[in-house]
């Protein structure tokens, strides 16, 4: 039985390794910024979004003890009619800044305004962190929840903010 939870497990991990497109490079310099943008509100917008488009989003700790995640600016790229997304990778994988991840799940909840996104991270050890996002498209509000754990220890975090939309530019 425990043959057959670990080879599950390793197939998913190479499934979505394989497929995510992890190849992918920020195509704008936003998604490298590192100087924090505050945002005191939300802004509405309908999902999906047009190719190119960015959510932006500012958020601060409520709960927690996740350091990385004290105050910290989320950034999402819709391409191809997935969401990709640099913040893991910025704040746990700095050598890897430049390169975007595919955002695991991304979808519409019942009520038809919240965006629910779930966005791991695995290392390739016992480590992993794993976050869950939800985004009002009514309002702009964010919030998220996150874990990191290592088998030897756990930490959680919650945090919460605002979010918009940054547009692509037409050519």
């Amino acid at each position: 039985m425990k043959k057959l939870i670990v080879m599950v497990f390793s197939i998913s991990l190479f499934a979505n390794t394989a497929y995510a497109k992890t190849d992918l490079t920020c195509p704008d310099e936003i998604l490298k910024k590192t100087e924090l943008t505050v945002l005191t509100k939300g802004e509405p917008f309908s999902y999906p979004l047009p190719d190119g488009a960015i959510i932006e989003c500012y958020a601060k700790r409520l709960d927690g003890s996740i350091d990385e995640f004290e105050e910290y600016n989320d950034y999402f790229l819709m391409r191809d009619g997935h969401l990709y997304s640099n913040t893991m990778h910025k704040l746990y994988k700095p050598d890897k800044i430049a390169k975007l991840k595919k955002v695991d799940r991304a979808s519409m909840l019942g009520d038809k305004k919240t965006l629910r996104l779930y966005d791991p991270l695995w290392e390739w050890s016992i480590r992993h962190h794993m976050r869950t996002i939800k985004i009002n498209t009514k309002t702009g509000e964010y919030f998220m929840t996150g874990t990191q754990d290592n088998w030897m220890w756990y930490r959680n975090i919650t945090t919460s903010g605002y979010c918009r939309v940054i547009y692509p530019k037409k050519k």
